[in-house]
């Protein structure tokens, strides 16, 4: 019983340090048009639920040199039960 308790007890100080880690900083996503989402030096990266989870990919791309900006755009596509947030990775 002992070995679960510790055990446990790691995985939750183990789980609180990755998410005070994960958490990202203030997003440094540049301000653009809707016409430089077309530029050829644009990627769409990924599709996601929240603002959060694109930040956090945006900012650990760029972090690690990768790319060297992002921006999360909202969009709403008809026949779709909700809106997705669209990172869009470029140089």
């Amino acid at each position: 019983m002992r070995t679960l308790r510790t055990a446990l007890a790691l995985a939750c100080v183990s789980g609180a340090l990755l998410v005070g880690a994960a958490t990202p900083a203030q997003a440094a996503s540049p301000t653009t048009s809707a016409a430089s989402y077309a530029a050829p030096d644009n990627y769409h990266f990924g599709t996601y639920y929240t603002l959060e989870a694109c930040r956090y990919f945006g900012e650990s791309l760029t972090a690690a040199g990768v790319w060297r900006y992002y921006s999360c755009r909202y969009e709403w596509r008809s026949g779709e039960p909700q809106g997705y947030y669209y990172l869009y990775m470029y140089n």
